[in-house]
């Protein structure tokens, strides 16, 4: 059902030149070695084994890194019909999806190894910490790094990171065009052609259009319209430029749910179901399709140069400027009062106008060398970086008659077409948080020879935030400013060429301004970050003449001073760093080709996570899992070349049981297991379809997670693409 719409750096140059001038005198005295290419390429067009992280940071082979990363190529991405980057997930295990609350909107947030992950997600190594859901149309590929990442990334990143590697201009020429057509007026058309302009030049434009309902939620729906522009020249010589521009408009209803039932004592009918999803039809949908809208508009630019000085020594500047706004209304699906009956109220929505926006600098010097008789891969850079956040203050400038009249909605018959006569829109004051971040690091990997390799990194950043909080008053200001020195370590052992044994350890931490705003509870502004560290052992091996890449690994992390109730101040709401959480457990995995023709990607996580210590009221947490921590998750899909032309995919994922936080009145999301297939069909050289079932059981089960509500994962849908190359 369609609806309405209601809308109402100065220190890069100094520390570059210094660190360009350091490593360049010292690598015109070291034997040269050809640089690794540090971009994620696959053996073939269809396989889906990745031998290099997307980052260039990971100097590496995949093989030979010491912590858990998994890449999402191209390949699997078609397979799968991957849309969004929560598509792209389903294929890491130990992911666990959070749901839109009031301080936090709808879009890609999720728990990585028990923590949360919802700043943690990257585009080409910049920091992109807007909350929307990411398409991946332009994206090459999706990389899940676990563990501590701190010394990577910066804040945050305690439980792991996402990495998003955009499409880049190459010298050739191809055009892909590809048109799907679903059960759920689903049309989505896709457009990624290329230019070699000359012989050392490029031009990639990438074009979607994509319009949709959701399976198995009555009236949610979404659209999308977006265009990508990649511009290389200097392609094959020693100095490189591409510049890339982005822009993404979506129209969405936005989705809150289904309530839990949050109480011991529910009215009786609903006795059985407290702290977990009612006995209702998942398909409902309790906003109301002329209030509730999400308009989001997204774009960015980014400039990139590398610079080879020699053959093992190359400067990388990368600079981005970005922005997101959105702007919506929603309705948070709430009990009018579960103990005495089951209404639903219209009275509790979200509202958000809101801009994000990045300025970001990062610079990299990147060189493999041979010093006092090891070979070193280093990488010294970097990384400047201005956030802004504004939130202006969007209310019912005409009165909103759901709210001032009382309506209710029935629980088990929702009605999403009252008529709604309210008009929301800006009152003139805002809020504003600025962040700051300048960071500067350093990371080497020493082969001492063909079985040893030791790596260490360190990084420093500087972290001040300044939030004005207050819509009434603009000079009520929080400020904070944190200094954070990050480390990790590892060692790789390898008894074979293809076989690799390692054991990594770092840290990470989690200030209290890590999404750039922070808490005006209590004292939370005033607290040290959070630290974590983690330790993983693992073993990795590439089988089938490296056709196929297998990983096992034990991993711990740990938070020594987690935010925890502070029993003696007088404020109830202040904290102490006095808290401990812990996850410990176990990662498989396996990608690749079994035989020429059977191809797989698989994995499993086993996570026994706990809080171990707490203070005060939160006392009761104690022995309690983290938030969203699965015990066992598990994800496969493999696809079989029946014939040159005829291909057939299977896939499975399976998550288990999980609680929307580690207090006393947690809800429990129940564990699901869901199935999905394929078929493919090449007609030509040229022209091929493929027929995708999701979720082909149909089965009903918590996707999102939040405090108040959850968000039930997508029905059944099927749908063709035809994809067309020339």
């Amino acid at each position: 059902m369609s609806k309405p719409s209601n809308k109402g750096n100065t220190y890069a140059k100094p520390i570059a030149a210094v660190v360009t001038a350091t490593l360049s005198t010292w690598a015109s005295a070291q034997d040269v070695q050809e640089l690794s290419v540090t971009k994620a390429q696959t053996k073939t067009e269809s396989s889906y084994v990745v031998e290099k992280s997307t980052s260039h940071k990971y100097t590496q082979p995949l093989l030979d890194t010491a912590k858990t990363v998994t890449v999402i190529n191209q390949a699997v991405m078609k397979d799968r019909n991957v849309d969004s980057l929560q598509d792209a997930l389903r294929n890491v295990s130990g992911i666990s999806l959070a749901a839109g609350e009031g301080g936090s909107p709808t879009g890609d947030s999720m728990s990585i190894r028990g923590f949360s992950a919802a700043s943690d997600i990257f585009v080409d190594g910049i920091r992109d910490v807007a909350g929307y859901t990411r398409d991946v149309y332009n994206i090459e590929a999706v990389e899940v790094a676990k563990g501590p990442g701190s010394a990577v990334s910066g804040r945050g990143a305690t439980g792991g990171s996402v990495n998003l590697e955009t499409k880049k201009a190459k010298l050739d020429n191809f055009n892909d065009v590809s048109l799907r057509l679903g059960t759920e007026n689903d049309y989505r058309g896709r457009l990624d052609t290329n230019i070699q302009v000359n012989e050392t030049s490029a031009l990639r434009v990438n074009l979607l259009s994509d319009s949709g309902d959701v399976a198995g939620r009555d009236y949610v729906e979404n659209e999308k319209n977006a265009i990508a522009v990649a511009l290389a020249t200097g392609l094959g010589t020693n100095s490189r430029f591409d510049l890339n521009f982005e822009y993404q408009r979506q129209d969405n209803l936005p989705d809150y749910g289904i309530a839990w039932v949050r109480s011991d004592t529910p009215v009786a009918e609903l006795v059985g179901n407290e702290y977990a999803p009612p006995p209702v039809d998942f398909d409902n949908f309790y906003g109301n399709v002329y209030r509730d809208y999400e308009d989001i508009e997204a774009y960015s630019t980014t400039a990139r140069h590398e610079y080879d000085f020699s053959k093992n020594t190359t400067l990388r500047t990368q600079v981005r400027l970005g922005k997101v706004k959105r702007e919506s209304v929603t309705t948070a699906p709430r009990f009018f009062s579960v103990t005495t009956d089951t209404d639903i109220t219209f009275a509790d929505e979200k509202t958000r106008d809101t801009e994000n926006s990045l300025a970001a600098l990062q610079v990299d010097l990147i060189g493999n060398y041979e010093f006092a008789g090891f070979t070193h891969d280093v990488v010294v850079g970097i990384e400047l970086a201005n956030e802004t956040f504004t939130r202006h203050n969007f209310v019912a400038t005409t009165a909103d008659n759901l709210i001032e009249d009382g309506i209710r909605n029935d629980l088990y018959n929702p009605d999403a077409t009252i008529a709604f006569t309210g008009v929301y829109g800006r009152n003139g004051t805002s809020i504003e948080a600025k962040a700051k971040n300048q960071a500067i690091y350093a990371f080497d990997t020493v082969t001492l020879n063909k079985q040893w390799e030791v790596t260490g990194g360190i990084r420093f950043d500087s972290f001040t935030t300044d939030y004005h909080y207050d819509y009434a008053n603009p000079s009520a200001l929080i400020s904070t400013s944190d200094d954070l020195f990050s480390w990790n370590a590892a060692v790789v052992y390898k008894p074979t060429e293809n076989g690799s044994i390692y054991f990594g350890a770092g840290n990470s931490f989690n200030p209290s301004a890590e999404g750039i705003t922070v808490s005006t509870r209590g004292n939370t502004a005033d607290l040290d970050p959070e630290e974590s560290n983690s330790y993983e052992l693992g073993t990795k091996w590439n089988l089938m003449d490296g056709r196929l890449q297998t990983n096992a690994a034990l991993f711990r992390t740990e938070k020594t001073n987690a935010r925890t109730d502070d029993p003696f101040a007088e404020d109830t709401r202040a904290d102490l760093l006095n808290g401990e959480q812990r996850v410990q457990g176990l990662e498989l995995s396996a990608t690749g080709l079994i035989t020429k023709e059977w191809t797989i990607i698989a994995s499993y996580t086993y996570q026994d996570s706990e809080v171990t210590k707490a203070s005060g009221d939160d006392i009761i947490q104690i022995g309690n899992e983290l938030p969203r921590t699965p015990k066992n998750s598990a994800s496969i899909w493999t696809t079989y070349e029946i014939s040159e032309q005829l291909s057939f995919g299977a896939g499975m994922q399976y998550l288990g049981e999980r609680y929307s936080s580690s207090s006393s009145t947690r809800a429990r999301a129940p564990s699901y297991t869901i199935f999905d297939l394929m078929v493919a069909y090449d007609v030509s050289k040229d022209l091929s379809l493929q027929l995708n079932a999701e979720n082909l059981g149909d089965k009903d089960y918590v996707n999102q997670l939040g405090g108040g509500h959850f968000v039930p994962g997508e029905g059944r849908k099927f749908s063709l693409t035809a994809s067309y190359s020339f």
